[in-house]
């Protein structure tokens, strides 16, 4: 029996995409819920943490963006095929994950002087820190994917962060890191992912 997927998240890209990246890629049926800001207060006091995004899974509802990109990788067969490749994978989303936050808070800073600090520290600690370690794990794979011959929620991960670099004003140059442009192209050009690309809707953010 097929299961109910209902994935609720706001009409923006955000930290929530990565899921809907791992529906596409898997060509798994499920219901989009794409929440209007105006409609959120009627919403929140329904969700687990009063938070999005959340996963319903036949009738069950489940918060956290990681913990659902990691099951639904799972059910899908997007999880590496032995424990060191989840292993691999899991090091690179959560180096993904420093590198979002640092990028969120340094784009909703208020302060100017603050914020060019912060900026500074980006271009200089992390973005060599979380890229130079992805550049050098594409340099020892000759697949192209991340980890093992291929696709993995780790790829579509990385993807999604650089979509969300180059939408907060191009905070990284993939000039810098090749290995990384051609991931970037080749993961793109998957025909599941190409047209899911091609048709979601269109956001800020």
């Amino acid at each position: 029996m097929e299961r109910k997927y209902v994935y609720r998240y706001f009409n923006l890209k955000g930290r929530g995409e990565t899921p809907r990246l791992l529906f596409a890629a898997a060509g798994v049926e499920y219901t989009d819920d794409r929440v209007e800001f105006s409609d959120w207060p009627n919403i929140k006091g329904t969700t687990p943490l009063g938070v999005l995004p959340v996963l319903e899974v036949d009738g069950q509802q489940f918060p956290e963006s990681v913990a659902i990109s990691r099951y639904l990788a799972n059910e899908f067969g997007l999880d590496g095929k032995s424990n060191l490749d989840k292993l691999k994978i899991d090091v690179v989303v959560d180096l993904l994950i420093a590198t979002r936050e640092s990028a969120a808070n340094m784009h909703f800073e208020q302060d100017e002087a603050k914020k060019a600090e912060l900026l500074k520290k980006f271009h200089d600690e992390q973005i060599p820190k979380c890229f130079g370690y992805i550049e050098k794990t594409l340099s020892e794979n000759s697949s192209g994917f991340l980890v093992g011959d291929q696709l993995t929620w780790g790829d579509l991960a990385l993807i999604d962060l650089d979509h969300l670099l180059c939408n907060l004003g191009n905070l990284i140059n993939l000039e810098n890191f090749p290995k990384v442009a051609a991931h970037k192209k080749q993961i793109e050009a998957l025909p599941q992912i190409s047209t899911y690309l091609k048709h979601r809707p269109v956001t800020s953010h």
